[in-house]
């Protein structure tokens, strides 16, 4: 199966495409500029591997939350190549991809790290906030049978909110010892400290995410789970400043 992932929900951007259980490919997408580079940069991936869009068997894209225009860039992309195609698409959190980036570099990492049970991902989403959620992962042994991306269990929704209000969450919530993960931490550090995770493990991951997102994509599709273009939605968590305004 060959499956093309793209992830436009950031700055920094992303495209893979993979075989089976092979990365051929992860390309970091020009900062900013996605709406003017990623169609000519997803030609000339498929280019360079002898691949024309039809021969896509799958297409895998991160539905938010993140950026409103990176979002809808990467979306309409993938919906239309899909469409266009006759075939399916695998929308995936940014938050869930962005854990199983981190769940990738476990064996890396500290017994404390590689023992943990719960991953607390973390994006930036500007104006003080940030998009966070937590997930439980499999123990060994149940991980042992899962597919990548299926050993999570979200144990709170995800949600926008300051750093201070999604760590009050976590504690009511119940969660202990987790592993923050995100492409930056450094600056969330003396909050997640004050609110008694001194000690907590971080792992901070490449914002260049599009190859973790493929492994997902792929174990999706192979399990039938893909949707048809028109299904696809995105996820932006909160609403837009344009919907604000309007309400307000």
């Amino acid at each position: 199966m060959i499956v093309l992932a793209v992830d436009t929900s950031s700055e920094q951007g992303s495209l893979a495409l993979a075989q089976e259980n092979e990365l051929l490919e992860l390309i970091p997408l020009p900062p900013k500029r996605h709406s003017v580079t990623l169609h000519g940069e997803i030609v000339h991936l498929l280019e360079r591997h002898g691949l024309a869009a039809c021969d896509i068997q799958g297409f895998g894209v991160v539905a938010g939350p993140g950026s409103f225009t990176g979002v809808r860039v990467g979306l309409t992309a993938v919906k239309g190549l899909a469409e266009v195609n006759g075939k399916p698409v695998v929308a995936v959190s940014s938050l869930e991809t962005l854990a199983v980036a981190a769940y990738a570099q476990f064996s890396e990492h500290s017994p404390a790290i590689r023992n943990a049970r719960v991953l607390a991902p973390l994006l930036d989403a500007r104006r003080g906030q940030v998009f966070g959620t937590a997930y439980r992962r499999a123990a060994f042994g149940e991980a042992a049978h899962a597919q990548v991306g299926e050993c999570f269990q979200p144990l709170v929704k995800e949600m926008v909110c300051s750093l201070k209000s999604f760590l009050e969450r976590m504690h009511e919530a119940g969660i202990e010892e987790p592993v923050f993960c995100g492409t930056e931490l450094e600056h969330y550090v003396p909050e997640i400290e004050k609110a008694g995770w001194k000690l907590s493990p971080r792992i901070v991951v490449s914002p260049f995410l599009a190859a973790s997102l493929a492994q997902i994509a792929a174990a999706r599709l192979r399990k039938g789970l893909g949707t048809s273009a028109e299904g696809v939605e995105a996820n932006y968590v909160r609403s837009s400043d344009a919907e604000l305004f309007f309400k307000g």
